[in-house]
């Protein structure tokens, strides 16, 4: 759940994000070591990839909106890191899962209790819902609700 700040931050930058065509996979606002940090993992919709080049035109409009907008929405110095979600993405929105099972994208989730005997669980999503996902391993399929997750990302195989 986005806090405040976040939530003023996405409303600032979706007519950029809507402009470009791009897709905001995550934004977050944290204090890091000491010095905040504001985070925006940003991709193309479709299952494109997003360029270096799209990534520094929106870091140039980003960095001009947050430099001019009134009120300041972070008024205390911060790091801006605007990059691509990566190809081992984390999955945290429901809609990041439907976006893996739509891509037939094998994921690697950690739970917080070990199921089965294991704690970490390879494979595809098969179904998905509201409450959780079942997923299609090499030992059968494995349902889990989103409760149970404590950290859930691509896998990419090269």
């Amino acid at each position: 759940m986005a806090n405040k700040t976040e939530q003023t931050i996405v409303d600032l930058i979706s007519p950029i994000i809507e402009a470009h065509n791009d897709l905001l996979w995550d934004l977050t606002f944290t204090k890091e070591g000491g010095q905040k940090a504001l985070r925006i993992l940003l991709d193309k919709p479709d299952h494109q990839f997003i360029t270096m080049n799209d990534l520094t035109l929106f870091t140039q409009e980003v960095n001009e909106l947050l430099d001019t907008v009134d009120p300041d929405p972070i008024p205390e110095a911060y790091v801006l890191d605007i990059s691509s979600p990566g190809a081992d993405r984390p999955l945290k929105e429901l809609w990041h899962f439907e976006w893996a099972k739509e891509a037939n994208e094998n994921i690697l989730v950690s739970l917080f209790v070990a199921k089965e005997g294991q704690k970490k669980w390879q494979g595809k999503i098969a179904d998905l819902n509201k409450d959780g996902l079942t997923l299609t391993t090499t030992n059968g399929r494995l349902p889990l609700t989103f409760d149970e997750i404590a950290k859930a990302i691509l896998d990419v195989q090269f």
